[in-house]
């Protein structure tokens, strides 16, 4: 015994392409999640190194009675300075100026607790 197919009068087939489409869902694959959770270590272990050595360099500077304002321009001069020495540094240097940017809540708290 056999069923007939009953489509509607206005109706589509859709081709093997389009199926692709229809399934979805496999964007987070196991190599996709280990790629993001080393990418996460990486850059928390980053902001941690970029808070420590930007509170160091604040303190160590603060003791010399400077203002903000000058404290401000000697640590883009000191940054600038490190990102020049080398393209490895340079890319450190962007990547941590980033992150810390990212996370300006906790940069924010970090500096002013300097």
């Amino acid at each position: 015994m056999e069923k007939k197919l009953m489509l509607p009068a206005n109706y589509n087939v859709m081709n093997e392409e389009e199926m692709t489409y229809t399934s979805g869902g496999d964007g987070f694959t196991a190599p996709f999640a280990v790629g993001w959770t080393i990418g996460a270590v990486i850059s928390v272990a980053n902001l941690i190194w970029g808070l420590d050595q930007t509170r160091t360099w604040i303190k160590n500077n603060k003791k010399n009675g400077e203002n903000i304002t000058d404290l401000a321009a000697k640590g883009i001069n000191a940054a600038a300075d490190y990102m020049g020495k080398s393209i490895g540094n340079a890319i450190i240097g962007v990547y941590t100026a980033l992150n810390l940017t990212g996370w300006w809540p906790v940069t924010a708290i970090a500096w002013v607790t300097a």
